[in-house]
């Protein structure tokens, strides 16, 4: 999962990736698995092909060619899991899907099978900023199967607001699925506390409205399952996406004339 950052204007970017239910912490996402990593900007878009692990974390390194917002995806190649209903309840909730195993065991969609094959895929994504103007990628597609597409920019948000998010299945707005937020502090005082989490539920236009009451890193976390189109009863599909961003410090209150300070970003 990579981490959000900024960074100077032609300087190379070194961007970590990590997996696990931990945030920010986690174990290295191994080269041979990753099947897609780009760049995608205002204008145009870049593929990552320099990566290495370097200790418990993949680290990409790409250059970018102008000033200006950039989103970040990487894609983990699908692995098929043979696992019973309950065990793929658990693996739900253990990735952020919480909801979705609720809502599949209010529609008792497993009814009548002992054992399910699922193909589990893996997306993650961040926004990244180069100087402080340029053009915004925040709002564009990825073409994943399951994203997330902010609607209000998450590189100009701070303590006290909140940010609205469309999720986004196979190109599609997918209606109530319910996605985890948390924010984290991550220092050597407190190490991977954990200052907020919610629990939230997309409306019938696939927007979920995150409120944000904590400075720093922040990740949201989905999971949708559906069966395999043209499969077996028991062969599902189950997605998983992550998307990481930083919420700055609330706006200081006027009182002269002196501009209020930027927002400051996590850096891996």
């Amino acid at each position: 999962m990579p981490h959000m950052f900024d960074f100077p204007e032609h300087s190379t970017w070194h961007v970590n990736g990590r997996q696990g239910t931990r945030f920010p912490a986690g174990t290295a996402v191994q080269v041979e698995r990753v099947v897609d990593a780009r760049v995608i900007g205002g204008r145009s878009t870049l593929k990552i092909t320099e990566m290495t692990v370097e200790g418990t974390a993949l680290r990409l390194h790409q250059k970018p060619a102008s000033a200006g917002q950039y989103l970040i995806v990487v894609e983990q190649a699908p692995r098929a899991v043979r696992e019973t209903p309950a065990g793929t309840m658990r693996f739900l909730r253990a990735e952020g899907g919480a909801l979705e195993a609720d809502r599949l065991e209010r529609a008792n969609a497993f009814a009548g099978l002992d054992s399910l094959i699922f193909t589990a895929a893996s997306y993650a994504a961040t926004i990244a900023q180069v100087e402080s103007e340029g053009p915004r990628a925040f709002a564009k597609s990825a073409g994943i199967r399951l994203e997330f597409v902010p609607l209000n920019d998450p590189g100009h948000v701070h303590v006290g607001d909140t940010l609205h998010v469309r999720v986004l299945g196979n190109g599609a707005a997918v209606p109530h699925i319910g996605i985890d937020a948390a924010a984290v502090l991550d220092t050597a005082a407190t190490p991977l506390a954990t200052l907020a989490r919610l629990s939230c539920t997309a409306d019938a236009n696939g927007v979920v409205h995150v409120p944000l009451t904590e400075a720093g890193p922040w990740m949201l976390r989905s999971a949708y399952a559906s069966k395999n189109r043209g499969g077996a009863a028991n062969e599902w599909d189950v997605s998983r996406t992550t998307y990481v961003f930083n919420v700055g410090a609330a706006h200081e209150k006027k009182t002269t004339e002196c501009p209020c300070s930027s927002t400051s970003f996590y850096s891996a």
